[in-house]
């Protein structure tokens, strides 16, 4: 009879150990970040109502809504159901100033309402307030990259702000 050796069992537990993780992770609902999510409670097709067209934050839920295969429809009269969305709101407030009281860093905010109406009246989701924070730097030098850097991030958290917004309307019962 043969003995493992200590290297080949703690080998074998480890596996076991990812092949348990992997399963718990699955089981809980987790998953990856940007993961297309089913909005059964949502009928299509879904008219986005309190937003520009060209706005980025349409453009995004739009897009998110599409990956879902919620169709969007450019008509309140043709659609199922209204997405609509109030408070757009965009903030930078001053967090730390320099030794010559000049600001060099701002906390960023994007946030938004929305609510879920069907065709014939019912809320199918309250209204509902969604944020996004984040810390921007912004030295005195090289202020052109600064303002460049704020406007991607900005445009990061707009995506975000929609990400949480099609994600609670998916959990929605």
């Amino acid at each position: 009879m043969q003995h493992e050796s200590f290297a080949q069992r703690s080998s074998k537990l480890i596996g076991l150990v990812l092949v348990l993780l992997a399963m718990n992770l699955g089981g809980c609902g987790f998953q990856p970040r940007g993961q297309a999510v089913t909005l059964a409670a949502v009928p299509s097709p879904v008219f986005i109502a309190g937003l520009a067209s060209y706005s980025d934050l349409y453009r995004e839920l739009s897009r998110l809504l599409k990956i879902a295969d919620i169709e969007i429809t450019s008509s309140a009269d043709e659609s199922a159901s209204v997405l609509r969305i109030s408070g757009v709101d965009s903030e930078a407030r001053v967090l730390s100033v320099n030794s010559r009281n000049k600001a060099v860093e701002y906390e960023l905010e994007e946030s938004a309402s929305f609510a879920l109406r069907a065709r014939d009246g019912r809320q199918l989701v309250e209204t509902q307030r969604v944020s996004v924070l984040r810390v921007q730097y912004r030295p005195e030098v090289g202020v052109l990259g600064s303002d460049r850097e704020g406007e991607l991030m900005r445009r990061e958290m707009r995506r975000d702000v929609a990400g949480r917004i099609v994600r609670r309307l998916a959990v929605q019962p």
